[in-house]
């Protein structure tokens, strides 16, 4: 999907796109806006808690053509489903949304650019969508590296987190 751009990524973020192992453990912090609608929000999707610091494990498998990530922030737990389309995108399904996103890579970093949504099968207004930045990399001490942003209108920061991770194990694939 990235071509030769792939070689540029530094080795903990090409190894968690390998697969090199199914489940990774680490810390992050997580964020977004403090009113009711956003909590509801956060805690419908099981998105994590808001806090300085949580401990994370993914898991990782593939099915098929999808690839699965299983999260869990602080012990609330969410997961996706992500495959590539004709389009050209990555298609993450989030429960009944899809959301596209164009790979790229610069500065060591491998960036998803939000290219836009939908209800089901149903096309939604990428005005009307996400504000989303993600971007993956790699620790000074060698982790793989995240950081996502997602504002929605009229809600503000809906979630924003951060972390790294470590491979556990190449075991538990099924377990996502």
């Amino acid at each position: 999907m990235l071509g030769a751009a792939y070689d540029d990524l530094p080795t903990a973020v090409q190894q968690f796109h390998d697969h090199a192992a199914t489940h990774y453990h680490g810390v992050a912090s997580s964020g977004g806006a403090a009113h009711l609608s956003a909590r509801l929000l956060r805690r419908l999707f099981g998105f994590p808690p808001l806090s300085d610091r949580l401990t994370v494990d993914v898991w990782l498998s593939q099915r098929g053509m999808s690839e699965h990530w299983k999260r869990n922030f602080g012990g609330r737990g969410f997961q996706s489903s992500f495959a590539r389309t004709a389009d050209g995108c990555l298609h993450e399904r989030f429960g009944p949304f899809r959301f596209a996103f164009r790979l790229r890579v610069a500065d060591r970093r491998l960036y998803w650019d939000f290219a836009g949504w939908s209800l089901w099968v149903i096309p939604l207004p990428k005005a009307l969508g996400p504000k989303i930045v993600t971007h993956e990399s790699e620790s000074e001490d060698g982790a793989y590296a995240f950081y996502s942003h997602a504002d929605f209108p009229l809600i503000g920061t809906l979630i924003n987190y951060e972390g790294t991770i470590r491979p556990v194990s190449a075991e538990g694939a099924g377990a996502a």
